[in-house]
């Protein structure tokens, strides 16, 4: 699928159990029009765990559905991190480690 075909989803700051409601809320409006989107980490500066479930769960509801989900480029900086340290990335051929490090 083109680059074109792909609504971006940005998402900035420190994103934890207080302020994923407004992440929440957009990565919600990007799936409920059933079309393709990535989600852009580039400004997101601090995450606590909510935030890899929330992905996790967009992604995977995503893939139910049939809607083409990913990141507009792999995970670095403070997600990896926490991705690392959630035990995300524990089977590297798996599809939600591809998910993260992968575009």
């Amino acid at each position: 699928m083109s680059d074109e075909m792909f609504a971006t989803v940005k998402l900035s700051g420190k994103i934890d159990v207080r302020s994923i409601d407004d992440s929440f809320e957009k990565i919600k409006q990007a799936a409920d029009a059933g079309t393709a989107f990535e989600i852009d980490l580039d400004d997101v500066t601090d995450i606590d765990l909510t935030f890899l479930q929330l992905i996790e769960s967009a992604r995977r509801s995503a893939a139910q559905t049939g809607t083409a989900i990913r990141l507009a480029a792999p995970a670095t900086g403070s997600v990896f991190e926490t991705l690392q340290r959630g035990g995300f990335l524990s089977d590297p051929a798996g599809a939600q480690t591809q998910f993260w490090l992968c575009r």
